[in-house]
């Protein structure tokens, strides 16, 4: 009996020292993005981070207007432009003008989103996408669209401007004004 007893003991011993090895440890969760939009790449220099589309908070009546966010990211030494993006199935992406992307400098990276996406008739949870860059091949993407709940709450719907990086101001133009005061109504 005591060989019988010694063999259940050890072959309790390896079976929880085998469950021991991922104790604590979830395989599955090492690879999940550390973030919810699409990724691509467009050649080995040119990278769309995090492209998704700003819905409404139901997704059941989706909003006439929705904002496309994306971080661009340019590994190149030349600047680059995105051109335009074409929705298929209907719907237009309306950039502020060509988008330009310095060289390892990424654009989009703040809480305003690249453009303005109107008519846009989804099927299902994404909408397909191609973006053109000057000099670079289309490259076609699948774009979430995120309901603004949770943290989208907290984004612009809308964009306010350009997602380039701007000119510096210019100086006012020379001349000087000088106040002459107004009549007064007696």
């Amino acid at each position: 009996m005591r060989p019988i007893a010694s063999a259940v003991i050890v072959a309790a011993l390896a079976a929880a020292a085998g469950c021991q090895g991922h104790a604590g440890f979830d395989y599955s969760s090492t690879n999940i993005p550390q973030n919810q939009g699409a990724n691509v790449d467009v050649g080995k220099t040119l990278h769309l981070r995090n492209v998704f589309l700003l819905g409404g908070a139901d997704p059941a009546s989706p909003a006439p207007q929705q904002a496309l966010y994306a971080v661009l990211i340019n590994d190149s030494n030349r600047p680059a432009k995105l051109e335009r993006i074409t929705i298929e199935g209907g719907g237009s992406a309306q950039l502020p003008g060509p988008v330009t992307v310095p060289p390892n400098q990424p654009v989009g990276t703040g809480e305003k989103p690249l453009c303005t996406v109107t008519g846009v008739r989804p099927r299902g949870t994404t909408v397909p996408m191609t973006f053109f860059f000057s000099g670079a091949e289309p490259v076609r993407v699948n774009v979430p669209i995120k309901e603004q709940t949770g943290v989208y709450t907290e984004l612009t719907p809308t964009p306010t401007g350009s997602p380039t990086p701007t000119a510096p101001a210019t100086a006012p133009p020379t001349g000087t004004a000088s106040p002459s005061p107004t009549p007064t109504p007696s």
